[in-house]
């Protein structure tokens, strides 16, 4: 009997349909959002930190790293870049712009993942509040 109390509101978890669009000024400017990536074929692996600011701007940082290996030995590299812009959210859709560009609407999708905590995807690419 506990059991199936306990297995039933996770299950509903589970179950939980993901929301197109979703955004809120309030999600976006609950935290940072993280992203990473790893590749094996090519060892080279990307960490991604996106701000939402109150005043209508964001910026994200990019952190890549990598290695290559044969007989001759190994070659290391890495790699940043920063990008910037203005954001805006309406009717629950996310626009945002990359520098002073004109606000361009971003395809998002909003779920959670199993613990609950809400998962961000923006254009393919799943970001999760950074800790």
């Amino acid at each position: 009997m506990r059991l199936a109390r306990w297995f039933v509101p996770v299950l509903a978890l589970f179950a939980a349909p993901a929301i197109a669009g979703g955004m809120s000024n309030e999600l976006l400017l609950s935290s940072a959002w993280c992203t990473f990536a790893y590749n094996k074929v090519s060892g080279k692996s990307t960490a991604k930190r996106a701000t939402f600011a109150s005043n209508g701007t964001w910026s994200q940082g990019t952190n890549s790293e990598g290695v290559s290996s044969n007989k001759y030995g190994s070659v290391y590299s890495q790699g940043g870049s920063n990008a910037a812009g203005a954001w805006r959210v309406h009717q629950g859709e996310l626009y945002m712009s990359e520098g002073p560009g004109a606000l361009q609407p971003v395809q998002t999708l909003l779920k959670r993942n199993s613990n609950g905590y809400p998962v961000i995807v923006a254009d393919g690419i799943e970001y999760s509040q950074c800790r």
